[in-house]
């Protein structure tokens, strides 16, 4: 079973050897949101499309981990937007 930490208000668990990071509050960090009517939301379609996930399907959400892998992916392709 797999337990999540949370290190500077960033939640991370490891899987299988893994470190996975929650995918929400690494898109906020990384400023992948947009504001709204007073609230801030995560840009889930941006999120995909900087990690190719936009057509297969298996698309980030609220409530998933990434890889560190997918962090700084998302990351680079943020700050060179």
């Amino acid at each position: 079973m797999s337990e999540i930490k949370v290190f500077d208000n960033l939640k991370v668990k490891e899987d299988n050897g893994q470190v996975m990071f929650d995918a929400e509050t690494a898109a906020f960090g990384i400023g992948l949101t947009k504001k709204s009517k007073g609230s801030e939301y995560v840009r889930w379609e941006r999120v995909n499309d900087y990690l190719g996930l936009s057509k297969s399907g298996q698309l980030i959400k609220r409530g998933d981990f990434i890889t560190e892998p997918q962090l700084y992916k998302l990351a680079i392709k943020a700050n060179s937007s």
